[in-house]
């Protein structure tokens, strides 16, 4: 009888002690901390603790000119997105039977097929 009464009782004290010890998780884990950027480099002081400083001279434009650099740079974009778009047309990016492969990839038997770490496929 006192032996069934002990059993028990362990019996009973371990199923508590289990369920606490499941209960261990933090369910409100803590926040990563914001990111810091930099915002701005400092600037260092010149010479003599900043009494004589060298001055950033301005440049002045005249409105012929910066018209002149508008037109070039959009010239430029132009010729960037003309050859993007050239080398979009390749097979390699139209043709779905590449899956994003620079050459279509083999099509083995299924015994043989291997995975993919490019495309996550199978072939």
């Amino acid at each position: 009888m006192r032996l069934r009464l002990v059993l028990f009782s362990f019996l009973i004290g371990g199923g508590v002690l289990a369920g606490f010890g499941q209960s261990t998780r933090d369910v409100n884990a803590p926040k990563p901390p914001a990111p810091r950027y930099q915002a701005a480099k400092k600037q260092k002081k010149g010479f003599m603790w900043g009494l004589f400083k060298k001055k950033n001279k301005v440049e002045y434009k005249t409105g012929q000119e910066e018209v002149a650099e508008f037109r070039e740079r959009m010239l430029q974009n132009a010729r960037k997105r003309a050859k993007e778009a050239k080398l979009s047309e390749k097979p390699q990016y139209s043709d779905p039977l590449y899956f994003g492969h620079k050459k279509p990839p083999k099509k083995r038997k299924n015994g043989k097929k291997k995975f993919c770490k490019e495309c996550g496929l199978r072939h």
